[in-house]
């Protein structure tokens, strides 16, 4: 059963598990001082089958209405960005809140904002982990580990599924990395992955637009 946290910023940005939370508190934190991130509230709404629950409780904490002005949601495409982005619509719909037409197009009702984020964005199917596995394509290391997936997976019981595939590739970086963890999100905290990569972007402006929508009068 999801859980919502105290509200105590009027920026919201909820995502899917505990992976999505810490990277997003990494990368916050480290671009705030130049980009105006520390106000952002993180809530963690753990998959899209409680999201609909999730919502329904956020919308009906103490304060919300009082204090909450802008809403990022960040989903997983997984594989089908319209599908994930169509339930997203969906839940917010259910919630009575503002519906956006398109992801990354902020949807603006009253004094509240809703903005969403299909990762790895551009429509593309895939997850946190294909924009993570984005930071290190075409190196050295990118390739050993295509030798690395051509040798065991011939091998294996059962295929790694499709959509699984850059999750595998993303674990299969982080042992290259000192004292690696398993959690890509806690790897971020560990400054494994290129937090000032060209690649995050998307996910810059985002953060910047749900940061700016709370200052909307």
């Amino acid at each position: 059963m999801p859980k919502v946290e105290k509200i105590k910023e009027a920026v919201q940005l909820l995502v899917e598990g505990n992976d999505e939370r810490n990277f997003f508190e990494a990368f916050i934190k480290y671009h705030s001082e130049k980009l105006s991130f520390m106000k952002i509230q993180i809530q963690n709404f753990k998959g899209g089958t409680q999201f609909n629950n999730f919502l329904r409780l956020l919308v009906n904490s103490p304060s919300f209405h009082e204090k909450v002005r802008s809403i990022g949601i960040v989903r997983d495409a997984e594989k089908s960005a319209e599908n994930a982005f169509k339930s997203v619509q969906g839940a917010l719909k259910n919630a009575g809140l503002p519906v956006p037409d398109c992801p990354e197009k902020p949807k603006i009702n009253g004094k509240l904002t809703v903005n969403v984020l299909i990762l790895p964005g551009g429509n593309q199917k895939g997850m946190l982990e294909t924009l993570l596995c984005q930071t290190f394509a075409g190196t050295k290391i990118d390739g050993c580990i295509d030798e690395f997936f051509q040798c065991v997976e011939p091998l294996l019981e059962e295929p790694i599924k499709e959509h699984w595939k850059d999750k595998a590739r993303a674990f299969a970086y982080l042992t290259t990395r000192p004292n690696p963890h398993h959690s890509v999100g806690v790897a971020a905290k560990k400054k494994d992955w290129d937090l000032d990569s060209p690649v995050f972007g998307r996910v810059c402006s985002f953060l910047e637009r749900i940061v700016a929508s709370s200052k909307i009068d």
